[in-house]
C-alpha cells in the first residue's frame, strides 16, 4: 500500500492510501480541499473515509467529500453517535480490508473514550490519530491516565518496525518536552536533530518507527500508568 503525507490545516496530517488493486481512501480529513486537490492532480476518486476519532480537526472534510465522492466512512463504533455520516464502524476485533489489505482497529480510549488506531500489518503502519504523535501523545479529553496508558501495551506490542503515522506535526515540541525529562537521553538527542533537519527543509517528521519511539518518547517510556499520568501533567502545564 501506498501512503503519501498530506499536511492540512495548521500542523494536522491526513494520509491518502493507495491500494495495490486500486482502491483509494483516505484517513482523517479534518477538511477537504486538499484531498481533492490531491486526487484531482492524479487522477484518483476516493472510496473509503478513515476517522481516528470525533474532533473537528479529523471530521469536517467529511460532508465535502460525499458530496464529490461516493465513498464509504469507517470509523470507532465507539463515536458513532458523534460522527455524522458514519457507515461502517470499526472495532476491535473485527474482521477489516481495505483493497484486499486486512486492518486491525485498536479501540485507544484516553483522548477522547472511542479513538481508535488503524493498524495495516502488511504495510506496517498505524494511523494513530491523536494517541500518539511522535515523542508525545494527546490530551486527556475525556479518557484516564489509566486508560491511555493501556491503549499504549496494544502499540507496544506491535513490531518495532512498525511506522506511526500520527494526527498532528508536534514533534519538535513534544521532543523540548521530552528532553526535559531526560536530557541524558543520547537517542532523543540525535532524533532531535533529525527532526530539526526535516523541519528547517519543511519536510514532516513523520512517519516514525515505533522502535524509535520506545527509545525517545517519555509517555511511552513511562513504566507505569501514574508516571505517565505525572508526565500528562506536567506536559499540560508546560
Amino acid at each position: 500500500m501506498k501512503i503519501s503525507v498530506l499536511p492540512i490545516l495548521e500542523d494536522n496530517y491526513a494520509y491518502v492510501l493507495q491500494g495495490d488493486d486500486g482502491a483509494v481512501g483516505v484517513v482523517d480529513p479534518g477538511t477537504a480541499e486538499p484531498v481533492i486537490e490531491f486526487l484531482e492532480a492524479r487522477g484518483l476518486s476516493l472510496d473509503t473515509i478513515f476517522l481516528t476519532h470525533h474532533h473537528w480537526d479529523h471530521v469536517n472534510g467529511v460532508p465535502a467529500l460525499l458530496k464529490r465522492y461516493d465513498c464509504d466512512v469507517a470509523g470507532p463504533r465507539g463515536e458513532a453517535d458523534k460522527i455524522k455520516h458514519l457507515k461502517t464502524p470499526l472495532y476491535e476485533g473485527g474482521d477489516f480490508a481495505f483493497d484486499g489489505e486486512k486492518f486491525e482497529a485498536f479501540e485507544t480510549p484516553g483522548h477522547t473514550l472511542g479513538a481508535i488506531c488503524l493498524y495495516f500489518p502488511e504495510s506496517a503502519a498505524l494511523f494513530s490519530g491523536d494517541t500518539l504523535f511522535s515523542m508525545g501523545c494527546g490530551r486527556l479529553f475525556e479518557g484516564t491516565a489509566q486508560q491511555m496508558w493501556e491503549s499504549f501495551q496494544k502499540i507496544l506490542a506491535l513490531p518495532d518496525e512498525t511506522l506511526i503515522y500520527p494526527g498532528h506535526e508536534y514533534t519538535l515540541a513534544n521532543g523540548a518536552f521530552c528532553q526535559s525529562v531526560e536530557p541524558e537521553n543520547a537517542d532523543l538527542q540525535q532524533r532531535m536533530d533529525e527532526v530539526r533537519r526535516l523541519r528547517a527543509d519543511e519536510k514532516p517528521s513523520i512517519p516514525v518507527s515505533l522502535a524509535v519511539e520506545k527509545a525517545t518518547n517519555v509517555f511511552l517510556r513511562a513504566g507505569s500508568a501514574d508516571t505517565f499520568a505525572a508526565r500528562r501533567a506536567l506536559k499540560d502545564r508546560s
